[in-house]
């Protein structure tokens, strides 16, 4: 079982268990949360600074059936297409730092989690989203 809240973020090399973290997120999501909360997911080399690295932040927000994603590759953060919220939103890295998702980031929950296990199995954008540049 991962604690969600003893981090706040993950690299794909370090997730064992593709499944059972995602059941994880899915869990922590149904109990409900009082704070929107976030993570990252990163991918490549572990250096942020490096070229090749890439990330996958996503939330879960204090909305049932809400989820946040964003998309990071260079210095470029793309948003879903079909995102929700007109702007900013607040959220807590591990459910403890200051954090926020752009406008257009907020899906719904399924499709976050959809997006966050293909992210973590291939190590690439997930494709089950329609990716635009924030801003």
């Amino acid at each position: 079982m991962t604690n969600l809240l003893d981090r706040i973020g993950f690299h794909v090399d370090d997730i064992t268990d593709v499944t059972a973290f995602i059941d994880d997120v899915r869990d922590f999501a149904a109990r409900g949360v009082q704070v929107p909360h976030m993570w990252a997911v990163a991918a490549g080399p572990e250096d942020p600074t490096n070229d090749d690295h890439i990330e996958l932040e996503f939330g879960i927000s204090t909305q049932p059936g809400t989820g946040a994603l964003t998309f990071g590759a260079g210095d470029t953060i793309y948003v879903p297409a079909h995102g929700t919220n007109d702007d900013d939103v607040d959220y807590q890295l591990g459910g403890a730092h200051p954090g926020s998702f752009p406008p257009k980031a907020e899906v719904p929950l399924d499709d976050m989690l959809s997006a966050l296990e293909q992210f973590i199995r291939n190590g690439r954008r997930p494709t089950n989203v329609t990716w635009y540049p924030a801003g």
